[in-house]
């Protein structure tokens, strides 16, 4: 029979440990299966192994660094594939005061700051949905996963911009 350690300072990893070595000790004979979504590391930063990483960005007109004044809403879903770099979108939009013109997506920048167009969105013309796929450059990649980008949505009124929403990581969904 084997004994559980005895904890006798508080250690996060001790505790860790304790948790797997009990485990073995209450009739667990196969190894702990998880999601390895909802906790993927890797200590090797070359690793590319792991699963797709979602991202998201609301889209409204109180985003819009100048005033805007429209009831359109929208949203827009991203994927990066970390083994080829390839992101993925689904857009989806509605209400906008006048025909969307474009759709793209700027950096890097800061909350509230402008930066220029880094992947257009809808290269064969605006819809919702609409989706689309690029590959990201290191650079590109970077910003995203740095929170330094935003998707801009243009219509015909509103040619620098009517809705807008700052790119977030999506929470896994455990």
């Amino acid at each position: 029979m084997k004994l559980l350690p005895i904890v006798t300072n508080f250690r996060p990893w001790l505790v860790l440990v304790t948790i797997f070595y009990a485990g073995s000790v209450f009739g667990q004979t196969s190894p702990v299966q998880s999601d390895l979504s909802c906790g993927y590391f890797s200590p090797d930063p070359d690793d590319t192994s792991g699963p797709p990483i979602s991202f998201y960005a609301d889209l409204s007109a109180d985003e819009e660094s100048a005033v805007t004044e429209s009831p359109g809403v929208g949203r827009v879903d991203l994927v990066l594939e970390r083994s080829t770099l390839k992101l993925s979108w689904t857009l989806i939009y509605r209400n906008t005061t006048t025909p969307a013109t474009g759709a793209h997506i700027h950096g890097p920048q800061t909350p509230g700051g402008e930066a220029g167009i880094i992947i257009d969105l809808a290269p064969k013309g605006m819809k919702s949905p609409t989706e689309g796929e690029a590959i990201l450059t290191e650079g590109t990649m970077t910003y995203l996963v740095q929170d330094r980008l935003y998707v801009n949505l243009h219509t015909t009124k509103y040619v620098a911009g009517e809705l807008r929403g700052h790119i977030k990581k999506a929470r896994p969904k455990c």
